[in-house]
């Protein structure tokens, strides 16, 4: 069972010609709230539209956007309503659709969603049918469900180079290939520190969501992130269409339509196995150390004993020897 089809919620693209002319121009995405953004507009596709946000480029899917408002009084600035005349920009890769962009973001350091209970960040370990996998620093991995998914977004490096005047922004963007997009973290101190120091743990690699969902059954889940409708428990067999989640007395019954993120254990587990085998690291580093320092002392302690047996043989020698020297004068 498919629990959802990128293009059974896409915008149809002649909706999208009417935002064509808005490219390069100041607009706002969403009138507030966490997803509300003020930046460029990079790009129009399908099912998705690119905004630049100062160093950062978010990635919306257009069947969430409620809302784009131009800012036609900033746009009338003939130096800032040409998207070409952005000083030392990379312009992101463009592609046909959303599901193409993630699968060429695979292995970056990204954000879900700009806020919200949804929003996290991690390492993109691969993109299925309907659900994204997602490597964070507290829950471990993490499934998203496609749908769900509101924006994505991640700095882009800026060049030294300039694109040249009177290029188009569309021309810009086509020259820019899918490998040349350097993309890195929203947070480049989490990012390097995330992967440089954490390895994602085996997780199930399942077509699409109900093939996920079958092979975790009788396994504790964190279904949702946060928010009223977060729950944990033991995902047990349901019918009718239904997931049921036992926590104690309590028997929840979930539709697949509702799920947006799931994930095994409880929520923070991972990051608080992960400081506890640090920690254990730490106090076996720690004894290891202490006994390299008591063998140094113990090998010190030796050697000086040692010199000190050697002077005492030596002294006793030269006062053998001074007595005999004695003995022989008073003979003569």
């Amino acid at each position: 069972m498919t629990l959802y089809g990128m293009n059974d919620h896409s915008i149809p693209s002649r909706s999208n010609d009417e935002l064509a002319p808005l490219i390069g121009k100041t607009v706002t995405i969403y009138r507030g709230g966490p997803e509300s953004k003020t930046g460029k507009l990079l790009d129009v596709q399908s099912d998705y539209l690119s905004l630049m946000d100062r160093s950062s480029v978010i990635y919306y899917a257009l069947h969430h956007v409620q809302s784009i408002t131009e800012n036609a009084k900033q746009n009338s600035i003939p130096s800032v309503s040409d998207l070409a005349n952005l000083p030392d920009t990379e312009i992101p890769a463009r592609f046909s659709c959303f599901h193409e962009l993630l699968q060429h973001l695979v292995d970056a350091y990204i954000q879900v969603n700009q806020g919200g209970p949804e929003s996290k960040q991690g390492t993109l370990l691969g993109v299925n049918d309907d659900h994204i996998v997602l490597f964070t620093q507290d829950d471990g991995v993490v499934f998203y469900h496609l749908q769900h998914i509101k924006s994505i977004s991640l700095l882009i490096k800026r060049e030294e180079t300039t694109p040249e005047a009177g290029s188009s922004a569309n021309e810009a963007a086509d020259n820019v290939s899918p490998s040349s997009a350097d993309h890195v973290s929203p947070s480049p101190e989490d990012a390097s520190k995330h992967q440089e120091t954490l390895s994602p743990p085996p997780y199930v690699n399942a077509q699409n969501l109900s093939d996920l969902l079958t092979h975790l059954t009788h396994t504790w889940v964190a279904i949702n992130r946060g928010g009223p409708e977060a729950i944990e428990g033991i995902l047990v067999p349901g019918g009718s269409g239904y997931y049921t989640i036992v926590n104690g007395n309590e028997i929840i019954r979930v539709h697949p339509h509702h799920i947006k993120s799931i994930s095994c254990g409880p929520k923070g587990a991972f990051q608080a196995v992960t400081a506890g085998e640090r920690q254990g690291d730490g106090e076996n580093q720690g004894e290891q150390k202490q006994q390299e320092s008591q063998a140094s002392h113990q090998e010190k302690k030796g050697e000086k004993e040692d010199e000190q047996h050697k002077k005492e043989k030596e002294k006793k020698k030269e006062g053998g020897g001074k007595g005999q020297r004695r003995q022989e004068n008073r003979f003569r």
